[in-house]
C-alpha cells in the first residue's frame, strides 16, 4: 500500500452530491487520490484536451484513506465519476460490485503495445485488463552507503546471511544498551511490514494466495521460513520497532526495504548528499531474487454515459503529445519521484528514471510479481501485518503466526472464491 504521508490527505468531499458527474456529455469528472498541488501537473493537459475536442475535464480529490469506501458509497447513491483512479488490490472488490467497464479492444491494444507486461498483470483479474497503468511501485534494498563503508563494507548484501552481517556491523547501542542505530528496520505500515515479507516470499518462488485464491501459501516450508529469516534480525537485536523505517532518512538506520516513491523523501532529507549516501540494490535472496509490485489503473465507471469519450480522453493522457516527450501522466508521475511502466515514457524521462536510484527499480520490473488482486485485500494485508508483527516480538512463533494468519485470511477468501 502506498505511504499516506507523501499523499496529502485533504478533508473528505462530504455529500455525495460532490462526486455526481457535471451535467452534459462533454464533460467527463476524474477522480483520483492525488491533492490539488500534484495534479496542477495535469491542468494545462485538460485545457489542451478541451481546446481540442470541446470536451470540460473536472478533476475531483478524494483522500486516499477515504477512496475506495467513497466510490462504493457513492455508487449507491448512483454518483460515481466517469473516470476512476485505482490502487490495484481495490479492482477485485469494484468489479465484484459491478463499478468498472471493461476497456474497449483499441484501449487493450494501446495497454498491450505500450505497458510493461508484468504491470498489465496488475490491472488484470481473472484474465481481463481492467484499466489502464499509472502509477507503479515495487521494492528493493535501499541502504546507506556511508554507514556500510564505516563498517568495512564496499557492497551491499546479496544473500540474507550477508544482510544479517552486515546489519549487526552496522548496529549501535549507547551506554543503557538501547538501540541508536539500526542495521535494518522495519515498520509500522504494511508498505514496510506485509511487502517486504512478501518480497522474500515470492524470491522463495511461492505465492501468497494458491491460483484460484481460494486458499493461501502461508503454511509452506518457504513461506515460515521466509518469516524465520526476518525474526532472526530481531532477535539478533539489529532490528527494533523503536526505529522504524523512517528513520532511515535521520541517518538512524543502515538497510531497509523500500519502494521506488521514497525517492523524493530520501533526497529531501539528505540533500546534496543524496546521491553519496543512499545506495540502491536487489532484494538479498541470491540470484533467485524477486520483487512485489503495485500500480494504480485508470478505469472507467460502468454506469458512465460517457465510456466511449472516458477512454479516448485517457488514451490521450497516456500518449506523449510530442516526439521525444513524457506523456502528460507520466510527466506528472516523475514529478511526483514515482515510476511509471509506460515503455515510452520510461524512455523518455532518463534524466530522472535513469539516475542511480531509479534505474534499479525500472530493471526490477521485469523481476516483479504483481501484488494479488484479491476481494478485501485490505482487510487480508492487515490480518497478515498483525500476525507479521506478533512474530517479530516473539509473542507467536513464525510457523503459528502464520497458521493463525492463514486460518483468520481462509476464511475471508472461503466468502468469495
Amino acid at each position: 500500500m502506498p505511504n499516506p504521508s507523501r499523499r496529502a490527505r485533504f478533508a473528505s468531499l462530504g455529500a455525495l452530491a460532490a462526486l455526481a458527474p457535471l451535467a452534459g456529455a462533454q464533460t467527463l469528472t476524474v477522480a483520483t487520490h492525488y491533492p490539488p498541488e500534484n495534479v496542477a501537473v495535469l491542468e494545462p493537459c485538460f485545457a489542451r484536451y478541451t481546446e481540442e475536442t470541446g470536451v470540460q475535464i473536472v478533476h475531483q480529490q478524494i483522500p486516499y484513506g477515504d477512496y475506495l469506501q467513497t466510490i462504493l458509497t457513492a455508487r449507491i447513491g448512483g454518483q460515481t465519476p466517469d473516470i476512476l483512479h485505482v490502487y490495484s488490490i481495490w479492482a477485485a472488490q469494484l468489479v465484484h460490485n459491478g463499478i468498472l467497464a471493461a476497456p474497449p479492444e483499441e484501449t487493450l491494444a494501446f495497454i498491450r503495445d505500450n505497458y510493461v507486461a508484468n504491470t498489465v498483470d496488475a490491472v488484470t483479474i481473472q484474465g481481463q485488463v481492467w484499466g489502464i497503468p499509472t502509477e507503479v511501485s515495487n521494492y528493493l534494498l535501499v541502504y546507506n552507503k556511508r554507514l556500510l563503508q564505516e563498517a568495512g563494507y564496499d557492497a551491499p548484501p546479496s544473500t540474507w546471511d550477508e544482510l544479517l552481517e552486515i546489519a549487526e556491523a552496522t548496529t549501535e547501542r549507547d551506554a543503557q544498551g538501547r538501540l541508536t542505530r539500526a542495521g535494518f528496520a522495519f515498520g509500522p505500515t504494511v508498505a514496510n511490514v506485509v511487502h517486504p515479507y512478501l518480497t522474500l516470499l515470492y524470491s522463495k518462488g511461492v505465492d501468497l494466495f494458491t491460483e484460484d485464491f481460494s486458499a493461501t501459501n502461508l503454511t509452506t516450508p518457504e513461506a515460515i521460513e521466509a518469516l524465520e529469516q526476518q525474526v532472526r534480525l530481531f532477535e539478533a537485536g539489529v532490528a527494533d520497532f523503536s526505529l522504524p523505517v523512517a528513520e532511515f532518512q535521520a541517518g538512524d538506520v543502515a538497510m531497509t526495504i523500500q519502494a521506488v516513491w521514497t525517492k523524493g523523501g530520501h533526497r529531501e532529507a539528505f540533500g546534496e548528499a543524496f546521491e553519496e549516501t543512499v545506495g540502491v540494490a536487489p532484494i538479498p535472496m541470491g540470484d533467485a531474487w524477486r520483487s512485489l509490485q503495485y500500480a494504480f489503473f485508470y478505469g472507467v465507471d460502468a454506469g458512465s454515459p460517457n465510456q466511449d469519450e472516458a477512454w479516448r480522453f485517457l488514451e490521450w493522457l497516456n500518449t506523449a503529445q510530442e516526439a521525444g516527450e513524457t506523456s502528460c501522466m507520466g510527466a506528472m508521475l516523475v514529478d511526483l519521484g514515482a515510476l511509471t511502466a509506460n515503455t515510452t515514457d520510461i524512455e523518455a524521462a532518463q534524466d530522472e528514471l535513469g539516475d542511480a536510484f531509479s534505474a534499479p527499480f525500472v530493471e526490477a520490473l521485469a523481476r516483479s510479481v504483481t501484488e494479488p488482486n484479491v476481494i478485501q485485500a485490505a482487510e487480508i494485508q492487515a490480518i497478515l501485518q498483525t500476525y507479521i508483527e506478533r512474530a517479530w516480538r516473539g509473542e507467536l512463533s513464525p510457523e503459528a503466526a502464520l497458521t493463525q494468519a492463514d486460518q483468520e485470511i481462509s476464511t475471508i477468501l472461503a466468502e468469495f472464491y
